[in-house]
């Protein structure tokens, strides 16, 4: 009871500190102005050093959140606490820019634990995020010459608290779901700046929603795997809060203040992937392809369009001998490739990325490791009024495992 109370206490203090960081930006890009914001990149584990894939992947060293079924392959009887930081450098340029942008946070915490049949998981991680600035945009006022500026900010997210249980349906088949729940804020300042007058413009926007998930995953002949996950299409409700305020050389005055107006709900669309690995001695391979169905949610942006997302994942580790009393014998060797299609569509080119990975398991005692992770990220393109991004991200990853169920024996 008492290892069991300390580790609660150990397990709300560092939620506490990751839902205080969340709100802070964890992306720069200028991509992030559409919709929600852009999706999280951010994965557990040896998974984001492995191409961010894994739908076919077990989870016996350490959390697996492609795939709910996979909570079932948890190592027996055991109590898993797994968090992570990363920080990212980005450099944005086209025609006329050309600069660098720097951001760091926590990524993930989850916790779980599982029993002979059963694993069962929650976690709190990014789903979106926004980090945007755009500064010194020059207008003219209809009908005159004269000229005003505006300056715009943006910054928030959505985060997802989720639920993962996987169940050992037979020695070679396990079944999954997963239960999450979407929630965040939208912050804007646009200020608009003229000869003698300056408005500030001040929204947020909070949306909320719960959304399902199903996963399955089978196991042919100790060496081949094969997983299929469906999350459902949902809906996040949305209210907004809104202040103008208008100065001049002498006064100010409120113009607009609201609060909990209802705006337009933002839908998720149906998502389906498919995942195969293959185990041949000390080497892993893993690949996985994700379809995302935004055009049937039918919304609209002033920005550009939503499109149909493919996503392509491929990775591989090597561990010499993981039971080799030499250390170095017992590092688990990772690298992933990544291609993502996007759902943005803007003046007809769709942004796309592609990413390149490389990683590091460390093992710390028999069940723990520390993760290390590098991402190469090449996004968007400087045709037109569109931005290239080239990014390097770092991620830091720490499993601690330990027994709980077993009972001690004596002799």
């Amino acid at each position: 009871m008492k290892k069991i109370k300390s580790s609660i206490l150990v397990i709300g203090l560092v939620f506490s500190v990751a839902i205080y960081s969340q709100t802070n930006n964890l992306t720069s890009s200028p991509y992030s102005l559409f919709g929600l914001g852009v999706e999280s990149s951010i994965s557990t584990g040896r998974n984001s050093a492995m191409g961010n894939s894994g739908i076919a992947l077990d989870a016996s060293n350490g959390f697996n959140l492609y795939n709910p079924a996979a909570f079932a392959s948890m190592v027996e009887d055991n109590f898993v606490l797994e968090f992570g930081v990363t920080a990212e450098m980005v450099n944005i340029s086209n025609s006329d820019i050309n600069e660098s942008r720097n951001t760091y946070n926590f990524s993930n915490i989850s916790i779980g634990y599982s029993r002979a049949k059963y694993g069962i998981g929650l976690t709190l991680n990014p789903a979106t995020n926004i980090g945007y600035e755009l500064i010194g945009l020059e207008n003219n006022v209809e009908g005159s010459n004269d000229i005003f500026y505006t300056n715009v900010t943006g910054s928030g997210g959505i985060n997802e608290m989720r639920l993962d249980y996987g169940y050992k349906l037979t020695d070679k088949l396990n079944l999954g779901a997963k239960l999450s729940y979407l929630f965040g804020k939208v912050e804007e300042t646009e200020s608009i700046v003229a000869s003698t007058n300056y408005l500030e413009i001040y929204e947020e926007s909070f949306y909320s929603g719960v959304r399902f998930g199903l996963g399955a995953q089978y196991n042919l002949l100790d060496t081949h795997k094969f997983g299929v996950t469906l999350d459902f299409p949902t809906s996040l409700g949305a209210t907004k809060n809104s202040l103008v305020i208008k100065y001049n050389l002498e006064s100010s005055s409120t113009l607009e203040d609201t609060t909990d107006e209802r705006i337009n709900s933002f839908d998720l669309p149906l998502q389906l992937g498919l995942g195969y690995s293959a185990k041949f001695n000390n080497l892993l391979f893993t690949t996985d392809y994700n379809k995302r169905f935004w055009s049937s949610t039918n919304q609209t942006d002033a920005i550009g369009d939503y499109v149909n997302q493919d996503i392509f994942s491929l990775g591989a580790s090597y561990k010499k001998n993981p039971q080799s009393r030499n250390y170095f014998e017992r590092v688990d060797y990772r690298i992933g490739f990544n291609y993502n299609s996007g759902y943005l569509k803007i003046d007809d080119t769709k942004i796309d990325s592609f990413n390149t990975s490389l990683g590091l398991g460390l093992p710390i005692g028999k069940n723990s490791s520390l993760n290390f992770s590098y991402t190469y990220s090449n996004k968007g393109t400087t045709e037109d009024i569109l931005v290239q991004e080239r990014s390097n991200m770092f991620n830091i990853n720490l499993t601690l495992s330990d027994l709980w169920f077993q009972k001690r024996k004596y002799h």
